[in-house]
Order: structure tokens, then C-alpha cells, then sequence
């Protein structure tokens, strides 16, 4: 992964959240202040997860507690503001697709939180271990691992990087492990930067003219795949997904997460597909 680029909404007044938005893995993460809890809007009332902060010291980065919200974000931060945890902000975070994480989705996102904290070996961290609850299809589960790394910028860019280490992906996608030592380079992962549309036609992940939805809420929109692999959207005809997703939005941004398809198992992000098909490539 490369360098992280996201939209970034500054209040005039530290009372409000500053609103982070990361296009490319569908997040919305917020910065609050202890004090601005009030000001949080409504439609921060759905699951998610949370981090509590404070100030560094020689005690440790300043993190304090990881925490998971399956009922509503807003709701439980609130109930955390007479808890014995000292912590002076808060970092939200959830899912800025129309649907949003499901609340079964919580528990392994708040685990794989504590285990990227948990592999720098320098934080320590209030309140309980691991859920253990990974009972989710395997694209539910890239998707959580794909949040990862974005929610590990947004701490370092306010000063409470969870690692001096790198935090890798995990090579299982029913668990997180601890990167490999030093010494010891990580494996190569295969990847199919060169995959389009009409190769997830050919393998029968996509079929023509179904339809493509945008993962973003504040971007809604429907396109279509057509026999050749190109993409319909509106009255024009897109040779890439990112072609179609760029009219979408209204400026540069990797298509491959800002278009999903229905599935049996629920809405999947193309680069989901994408995924499959290169692990489909590499067994044959």
C-alpha cells in the first residue's frame, strides 16, 4: 500500500469532530475531543469501533482503550464518558458505504485493532482481550483487514503511532499475525495489478449487465457492466472501473472499491473479486 490519500473536514472550533474520509477503503473516521462528545452528529449512531486517547508519557503512546460499538457509536461513547479509563479524545471509526458495518462485524474489527496494538508491544491496553468471533464469509474479512492500515495513518498523522514497527496484513484471513522478524523477509505476496473487468467475466465472478452500486453513501449511484467489460454510467461508456467511478465523484479515486455487486453473501466491493480471481489464478 502506498501513500494514503483522504478528504479531511476541519470544524471551526475543537468542540466539533474533525471527519476524516478515505475513499479507497470506504471509511469515515472521526477525531473528538472529550469535551465536543454532544456535538457528535446522529448518523455517528451506528456500529463501528472506537480508540480512546490521551496525552503521551512515559507510560506508554497515549492509547488507551479499544473499544467496539455494535449498537451505535455515539450511544456508547457517551456511556464511556464517567468509565475509569482516562482518555482526553476519541477516534471513530466506521463504514462510509450506504449500508454501513454490520454489527457482526464489530467484534473481529475491535480484534484486529488490538492486535495491530498488540504486535508493537509498546502499548497496554485497558479493558478486554480478543472476542475470538470470526465467523464471517472470507470477503467480510478482507474488508476488515483492509481497514487496518488506514486507521494505523490516521494515528500516526495525531501523534500516536501504534508502532515504530510496520504493521503487516495478516497472510490468514481468519487471523492476525505478528510480523515476521527483521532478519526474516516477508513473503511475496502475488497480486493481479492487471486484472479487468471482462477477466472477472471470463471467470464467472461478474456477468454481463449486472449492476454495480457506489460504496460510498455521500456518493450514491448505480453503473453497469457490459458484455465487453466496459462500464455504463449514466449516458457514457467507461473502458475502467475507475473511469466510471472518477464521473461518479468528480475526481481521481481507484474504482475497484468504489463500485460493489450483490452477492448471495451481501454487496461485494469488485477489488473482493478482484482477490479471488488472483487466488484462483495462482492455483491453476
Amino acid at each position: 500500500m502506498g501513500d494514503l490519500s483522504a478528504r479531511v473536514t476541519v470544524p471551526e472550533t475543537a468542540a466539533h469532530p474533525v471527519e476524516i474520509y478515505i475513499d479507497h477503503a470506504a471509511l469515515c473516521v472521526a477525531i473528538v475531543e472529550r469535551h465536543g462528545m454532544m456535538s457528535l452528529p446522529g448518523f455517528w449512531d451506528v456500529p463501528g469501533a472506537y480508540i480512546l486517547l490521551d496525552s503521551p508519557s512515559a507510560e506508554g503512546d497515549g492509547v488507551r482503550h479499544v473499544g467496539e460499538a455494535p449498537a451505535g457509536i455515539r450511544t456508547r461513547l457517551m456511556s464511556r464518558a464517567g468509565g475509569e479509563v482516562r482518555w482526553s479524545r476519541a477516534l471513530l471509526i466506521r463504514r462510509d458505504t450506504s449500508h454501513g458495518f454490520r454489527s457482526d462485524q464489530i467484534g473481529p474489527l475491535g480484534d484486529r485493532l488490538r492486535d495491530l496494538f498488540d504486535t508493537s508491544g509498546s502499548v497496554r491496553l485497558c479493558g478486554k482481550g480478543r472476542t475470538g468471533d470470526e465467523n464471517l464469509a472470507p470477503h467480510d474479512r478482507q474488508m476488515l483487514d483492509s481497514c487496518v492500515m488506514p486507521i494505523a495513518r490516521v494515528l500516526r498523522l495525531i501523534g500516536h503511532d501504534p508502532a515504530e514497527h510496520a504493521w503487516t496484513p495478516p497472510t490468514s484471513l481468519s487471523m492476525v499475525a505478528a510480523p515476521p522478524p527483521a532478519e526474516v523477509p516477508p513473503p511475496v505476496q502475488k497480486t493481479r495489478h492487471d486484472c479487468t473487468v471482462l477477466d472477472l467475466i471470463n471467470a464467472g465472478l461478474l456477468k454481463p449487465y449486472d449492476r454495480l452500486f457506489s460504496t460510498s453513501a455521500k456518493r450514491p449511484g448505480e453503473a453497469l457492466v457490459l458484455p465487453d467489460g466496459h462500464i455504463e454510467y449514466g449516458d457514457q461508456v467507461f473502458t475502467s472501473v475507475s473511469g466510471a467511478a472518477r464521473e461518479l465523484v468528480g475526481t481521481s479515486i481507484n474504482g475497484w472499491y468504489a463500485w460493489a455487486v450483490d452477492s448471495p453473501d451481501g454487496r461485494v466491493e469488485l477489488a473482493t473479486l478482484r482477490s479471488a480471481l488472483g487466488a484462483v489464478a495462482e492455483k491453476t
